[in-house]
């Protein structure tokens, strides 16, 4: 018989203590990082990324 996985019932809710407000439409960004992607020409690393708007900046 096989086991049910216990979940717990904790939402996600984006950790914005160590974010700063976006420069273009001043909405919180997080931190993430992010891997090389040739295509696009973009280098991998850590980048602060903003939720609503295009903007990405590596730190």
């Amino acid at each position: 018989m096989a086991k049910i996985a216990k979940i717990a019932g904790r939402d996600k809710v984006m950790d914005t203590t160590k974010s700063t407000d976006c420069p273009k439409c001043s909405k919180p960004t997080r931190i993430v990082k992010r891997v090389k992607d040739r295509e696009r020409g973009v280098p991998g690393g850590v980048y602060i990324s903003c939720s609503a708007c295009e903007f990405y900046e590596k730190l």
